[in-house]
């Protein structure tokens, strides 16, 4: 992706998904593109440091295509689709759609900086979804619901540690104390946790521009942070030290010539 800028024709990624939609079947009539269009996918996700958000944004590959190849170099494309996708994460944390957004692949992606909102917003979706015994009309029987926790990321961690696969619980079953025990320990090491895990705003403040922390050597070359010279953390004593000696040097003395042209005169 980085030569398309040197050679379109040998690396022809404004128009690859037009050749595909031109060639394929009659190139490859036996074998479906399905396959080959996600391994595209996941490649050019790879190469934008976003694979975290292959799964999670349904936005189709060609859109970052386009916003690549519409820019001058590999450091400004690369940056207008990282720009892309933290507008529409913080787009789907504000709508609260954050099942697929995983925390460790986010900021291993450098967007380690999106996660204290995401966890805030799993957070309100984690007590919205608190298990309340509901009526089932068709069986006129009370049961524990548990089917909003399974459609967040959170509660269905939550599930998972209780081991519990139905969304229903009879309200007879031994389990449905546990549950709701587990439910209200939970939601208070998930807020301590939360609360804790707050970044503070030095380490975040480095990443709007391209998503990628201070550290990485890309977004260093592309975006310098000002360094403070060496000299300036001398000692103010080793400058004193240096300057004294010649401040005390004595004015030269004129020559012995000089002298007798000054009796004379």
């Amino acid at each position: 992706m980085k030569g398309y800028f040197a050679d379109k024709t040998a690396n022809p990624w404004h128009t690859i998904y037009k050749d595909i939609e031109k060639y394929w079947t009659k190139e490859n009539p036996k074998k479906d593109v399905t396959e080959t269009l996600i391994l595209l996918r996941d490649a050019v996700f790879s190469a934008f440091d976003i694979l975290s958000l292959s799964v999670a944004l349904d936005v189709p590959t060609s859109e970052f295509v386009a916003l690549f190849t519409k820019e001058a170099d590999w450091k400004e494309g690369r940056r207008k689709v990282r720009n892309r996708c933290i507008e529409l994460v913080e787009d789907m944390t504000k709508r609260k759609k954050t099942r697929y957004l995983v925390h460790s692949a986010l900021k291993r992606d450098g967007f380690g900086f999106l996660v204290p909102d995401i966890e805030e917003a799993e957070l309100a979706l984690f007590k919205k979804a608190k298990p309340v015994m509901k009526k089932v009309p068709r069986k006129k029987k009370q049961v524990l619901d548990l089917s909003l926790l399974e459609k967040s990321q959170t509660g269905s961690r939550f599930l998972r540690e209780q081991i519990v696969m139905e969304v229903h619980i009879e309200k007879g079953d031994p389990r449905v104390q546990s549950i709701l025990e587990a439910y209200e320990q939970f939601l208070i090491e998930l807020e301590i946790d939360i609360g804790a895990s707050i970044p503070e705003p030095v380490p975040t403040e480095q990443v709007t521009l391209n998503g990628k922390p201070v550290q990485d050597e890309e977004l260093e070359k592309t975006k310098p942070t000002k360094k403070t010279p060496k000299k300036v953390e001398q000692s103010p004593l080793a400058d004193f030290i240096e300057e004294k000696p010649q401040s005390k040097k004595n004015p030269k003395k004129p020559s012995g010539q000089k002298k007798r042209r000054a009796k004379k005169k």
